[in-house]
């Protein structure tokens, strides 16, 4: 049993307990729009600084007020090592100023049966992309338990058979959500971010995985969450999902930051 302390807190998000519940309250109260009545099977959110990202990530988490989840799967990418296949944390919990979340040692021990996962602490212990959603989590749940995965290859042959491994646990639970973290374009100028990323809008509102490889493989589009977004996809279509809706859009120099080198965020949901 390990208990996941956090390692962004300070600098991605506030330390302080009462000032990271206001802030993501305030996001979550600003994230104007349409909160959707289909079922949600995942949502994309961004894992930025949340100055910079946290007003996009709220339209994501802002679906899932009032709704009655009780086990969240996040996939993230791993950023400071490559590897074949997926970690998951087997148990204990996983901490943020906002308290402790169970981690789903039923889940993460049955994926651990599989070819593809493993868990890698080293790996875990230092990911950003996966800690920044928790506290969203933690503010628009009631009661939940939480199972970490950190997607450390980009081939989507790797990516459809983590998934189908995901799929085969999630088929037997009834109320659920996947989170897919992930940015998009990094540090080109404003216009330029802005074209490149709808590339990848496009591709993705297309619910089509070998559509959305291709334009990211060819570079015509950009993700560092490239690995959890196709294996997301393959796997909510397993799961009965039938469409994208893109929720929200944003660059850092929309939210708080210069428009010469921004990196862009986006919040959508695969609904069924």
């Amino acid at each position: 049993m390990w208990r996941r302390e956090p390692v962004v807190a300070g600098s991605f998000y506030p330390s302080n307990p009462e000032k990271l519940m206001h802030d993501i309250d305030l996001y979550l109260e600003e994230a104007k729009g349409h909160v959707l009545t289909e079922d949600i099977v995942a949502l994309i959110s961004p894992h930025a600084g949340y100055v910079y990202s946290g007003p996009v990530a709220a339209y994501a988490y802002k679906q899932l007020q009032g709704r009655s989840v009780d086990l969240a799967v996040v996939l993230a990418p791993s950023h400071r090592a490559r590897f074949d296949g997926a970690s998951v944390i087997p148990g204990g919990s996983y901490i943020t100023p906002l308290g402790e979340v169970e981690i789903d040692k039923a889940v993460c021990e049955r994926l651990l049966e599989e070819n593809k996962f493993s868990f890698l602490q080293r790996v875990d212990e230092a990911e950003h992309s996966l800690e920044v959603q928790v506290p969203f989590l933690q503010r628009v749940l009631r009661k939940f338990t939480i199972v970490p995965i950190i997607i450390g290859c980009i081939d989507i042959d790797n990516c459809k058979e983590i998934s189908k491994s995901i799929v085969a646990v999630l088929k037997e639970r009834k109320s659920f959500v996947m989170i897919l973290s992930t940015d998009l374009s990094h540090y080109y100028s404003y216009n330029k971010a802005r074209s490149i990323d709808h590339v990848f809008i496009k591709a993705l509102e297309a619910f089509d995985e070998n559509e959305l490889y291709e334009v990211l493989s060819s570079g015509e589009a950009q993700a560092c969450g490239e690995g959890p977004v196709l294996t997301g996809i393959m796997a909510s279509k397993a799961l009965g999902a039938n469409a994208v809706r893109v929720l929200q859009y944003a660059t850092s120099g929309d939210t708080a930051g210069g428009k010469d080198q921004v990196v862009g965020y986006l919040a959508a949901a695969i609904t069924k």
